[in-house]
């Protein structure tokens, strides 16, 4: 199984383990029962100017997932973050997004490994995006792990749909997360967000700490698809690494109001937080090397 895909040509490295190989070479033994079995966690971290925004809480995560399915190994946070920043150095990374993987097992596995950095037009964030609806809920939803078949046929629907998200719905006929997204729906000033069984997305995180700082009101629940198809929201939007906080302008076949005043500003805030941290982590390693 070769974890190197198209659009990576211009990386050349990947980590096993704790040492830097050959992208070729980034390969996983599929005679392996955990590889065969998908049992593995994974995180992936956006590097925006050579630093790996929000390093910790992907790694805490991260670490917080491999335990969770009880996954035992001996990579610490401080391991993982080393040889990401060797990654980065050895290939004077500016920009990707860097594709961690923790593989169970007796003798478990890691590897690091950089894909292109997703960039979305302008236009999405103003005009809003396509998304549809596919009924499925992950297994151990609070858990990033590779078990992404639902994944992958959703986000296969959504593509053949020209829309860029399938919203999961689940046996309670709510909207609970999208393949690879938080979702997130706004009234008055009240933003309403699944709380449970879901995948606490770290943008989430900082999109939750923005919200309070806007003075709004959060509400964890799960919003039912029948009221979001009857516009009883004033805005929708979903939110990853990546892409941040992304207005909704249609869900199926379903228009939605074009108001995104504040998703927009959330979005704002999301992006100058990591603006913030890019700088600050620069800083903070200058300083260490004096």
């Amino acid at each position: 199984m070769n974890m190197n895909n198209q659009g990576t040509s211009k990386f050349r490295h990947a980590v096993r383990n704790l040492s830097v190989i050959p992208l070729k070479d980034a390969v996983l033994p599929v005679s392996v029962r955990e590889v065969f079995f998908n049992f593995s966690v994974y995180e992936s971290i956006k590097v925006v100017e050579g630093i790996p925004v929000f390093l910790k809480d992907h790694l805490e995560r991260l670490l917080e997932s491999a335990e969770r399915l009880e996954i035992s190994h001996s990579f610490s946070p401080e391991d993982i973050s080393r040889m990401i920043y060797l990654l980065i150095l050895t290939d004077s990374v500016t920009a990707a997004t860097f594709r961690v993987q923790l593989i169970g097992g007796l003798v478990p596995m890691l590897f690091i490994f950089p894909q292109e950095l997703p960039v979305y037009p302008n236009t999405y964030y103003r005009e809003g995006v396509s998304v549809i609806t596919y009924e499925g809920e992950r297994i151990i939803p609070e858990v990033k792990s590779n078990s992404l078949l639902l994944n992958y046929l959703a986000q296969r629907e959504a593509e053949k749909k020209q829309a860029l998200e399938a919203l999961f719905i689940d046996r309670n006929g709510c909207a609970v997360e999208g393949t690879k997204s938080n979702f997130f729906a706004i009234s008055g000033n009240r933003l309403i967000t699944p709380g449970k069984r879901i995948l606490a997305g770290v943008t989430r995180k900082y999109i939750l700490k923005s919200a309070e700082i806007m003075g709004m009101e959060i509400v964890f629940k799960d919003p039912p698809l029948d009221e979001i198809l009857k516009l009883q929201f004033d805005e929708l939007f979903i939110s990853s690494t990546s892409m941040g906080a992304m207005p909704i302008s249609r869900i199926n076949t379903v228009l939605l109001k074009n108001d995104f005043t504040k998703c927009r500003e959330l979005h704002r805030r999301v992006r100058k937080l990591e603006h913030d941290y890019v700088c600050e982590t620069r800083n903070e390693l200058k300083e260490s090397q004096k």
